[in-house]
């Protein structure tokens, strides 16, 4: 059975909705410490930058120690599944876009918050009901709910994050591997045969900027698609009902592709067509 819908104040646990008693760090203490990121910078959609310690969202000590402890030490210590992936990048995605519930979208300014003017398409509370699954007491069909993409590098890269929240995705490296999670989709990117094609074209070991330039890809291929597809939402359950449906296709827009790979830190000369 589902808990209710949480009040979004920093009383409550922005999973559960009971009282929080501590706070859950969006990015865990042990990822931090493991990239020196403590005193680094993220980049808020508003363009504005906090420290990565500063962001937190109220918890209750069930959620934080109990549930999501246990998936933190199966992502820290390299023996996650896809599923396990799916659980900690939704996590992660959600305690975002929860916290820009709470942050000034102009702090000169305080009428809007960030989740006032910059809100993803999906609903946040579809988001939340995915998290669930961690407790154990919901699932999805399929399992994981969303596309993973797993990266090998052939040496340690550098810390790199990105989080998309028109696609409601994100790409994450975690030293020798990197992951791309795409957390509504229903799998639709995995199961499309020129997506799945170019990935398995990929040269191995893989390249961080491999890993950014395909998450490009991807989300311009999303951009152009007008997709649908059936979800049945129940108190336990949420799954996905028949193949995707392309209700509506646009040509490639290289302009986008451009501005779309320049935000996640990349230049591309046109050396290499974009897939239709």
């Amino acid at each position: 059975m589902l808990i209710p819908k949480p009040k979004e104040n920093i009383n409550t646990c922005f999973i559960c909705g009971r009282k929080a008693v501590s706070v859950e760090h969006v990015f865990p203490k042990w990822l931090q410490r493991q990239y020196n990121l403590w005193d680094e910078q993220i980049v808020l959609p508003n363009g504005t930058s906090v420290q990565y310690r500063k962001l937190l969202v109220p918890s209750c000590k069930k959620c934080n120690n109990d549930i999501y402890g246990l998936l933190e030490k199966k992502v820290s210590s390299g023996n996650s599944s896809e599923s396990d992936i799916w659980k900690w990048a939704n996590k992660i995605h959600y305690a975002l876009c929860y916290k820009d519930r709470f942050f000034e979208w102009d702090r000169k300014n305080p009428r809007y918050k960030i989740g006032d003017v910059f809100r993803q398409n999906d609903s946040l509370e579809k988001d939340r009901h995915f998290l669930h699954c961690v407790s154990g007491g919901f699932k999805t069909t399929p399992d994981p709910f969303g596309s993973v993409f797993k990266f090998n590098f052939d040496k340690k890269v550098a810390f790199a994050f990105a989080h998309l929240l028109q696609t409601s995705s994100i790409s994450i490296t975690l030293g020798k591997i990197g992951y791309i999670v795409f957390i509504t989709d229903g799998q639709s990117l995995k199961k499309e045969s020129g997506i799945n094609q170019l990935f398995k074209n990929l040269p191995t070991p893989h390249k961080r900027e491999d890993m950014l330039f395909f998450h490009a890809q991807c989300i311009e291929m999303m951009a152009r698609h007008k997709l649908g597809q059936n979800i049945i939402m129940s108190n336990n359950r949420i799954s996905r009902s028949g193949p995707t449906v392309v209700h509506k296709a646009e040509p490639p827009d290289e302009e986008r592709f451009r501005a779309i790979c320049k935000t996640l830190g990349l230049n591309w000369i046109d050396s290499e067509k974009l897939i239709t």
